[in-house]
C-alpha cells in the first residue's frame, strides 16, 4: 500500500515528573497530514493529556513510506535514534 499522507514529527514536553522538576521530552514520528490530528495522536498514543505538543517538522509521504509507516501509526524515536528525510517547520527551535 503506497502512504499517501505526507506526516508529523512531533516533540513532547511532560510536565514536572518529580520533585526535582525536571520535564521529559519525546519526539513522534506520526502518519497524519494535519498538525492538530498528529498532536492529539500523540496525546493518545502516549497517554500525555497535560503535556505541551509541537509540530517541528513535515515527513512526506514518499519517506512514511519508506519507513514502512501506514496511514495514523503513531513511533516513538528512540533516543539516539538518527531520522533523517524530514523537513523541520521553520518556527520550531530545535535543540537549544
Amino acid at each position: 500500500m503506497q502512504q499517501k499522507t505526507d506526516g508529523r514529527v512531533v516533540r513532547l514536553f511532560t510536565k514536572y515528573v518529580s520533585a526535582e522538576g525536571r520535564s521529559i521530552e519525546q519526539w513522534f514520528l506520526v502518519a497524519i497530514g494535519e498538525d492538530d490530528k498528529a498532536t492529539d495522536a500523540v496525546a493518545k498514543s502516549a497517554n500525555a493529556a497535560d503535556a505541551v505538543f509541537e509540530v517541528v517538522g513535515h515527513i512526506p509521504a514518499a519517506t512514511l513510506a519508506n519507513w514502512g509507516m501506514t496511514e495514523g501509526e503513531v513511533r516513538l524515536v528512540l533516543p539516539g535514534e538518527p531520522i533523517s528525510g524530514w523537513e523541520p517547520v521553520v518556527s520550531a527551535s530545535l535543540g537549544d
